[in-house]
């Protein structure tokens, strides 16, 4: 996949990827809706404004990745580990994220719900929508 985003290609939806292994690699605008990426390894990739809607992200690392701008609306994120990801401004609207990890992650601008939020592990360092860092604000 790392070879075809050099090449140009962006379009990697449904597809079927789990446990694929992109660590630090530079996937920006790439276009996953509707991909199976079940415990796949992001940790650490420029991931800022891909397309994740409807992706299965099932336990994936997403662990110091920049989803800036990113679109997770409707995607799972369950048990996903987002630890110091920078999720600012992403749409995460509907998508799952009980047991997702946020602790650290910056959520600054993102669109998510204070109930979505409470299904997540977040900690003091977790930036929440409101620019404010803490325990559930």
């Amino acid at each position: 996949m790392k070879l075809a985003y050099i090449k140009g290609q962006r379009d990697f939806s449904t597809g079927d990827l789990p446990g694929a292994d992109l660590q630090k690699s530079v996937l920006s605008g790439a276009n996953f809706t509707q991909s199976n990426l079940k415990k796949a390894n992001f940790q650490g990739c420029d991931l800022a404004s891909a397309n994740f809607g409807r992706a299965d992200l099932t336990q994936t690392s997403f662990r110091n990745a920049k989803l800036g701008r990113a679109y997770l609306s409707n995607a799972n994120l369950q048990e996903a580990d987002l630890r110091g990801a920078d999720v600012s401004y992403a749409s995460l609207t509907n998508a799952n994220l009980r047991g997702a990890n946020l602790c650290g992650a910056d959520l600054t601008g993102a669109r998510v719900t204070s109930e979505q939020l409470a299904m997540a592990k977040t900690n003091w360092s977790t930036i929440y929508p409101n620019g404010k860092r803490g325990l559930m604000q």
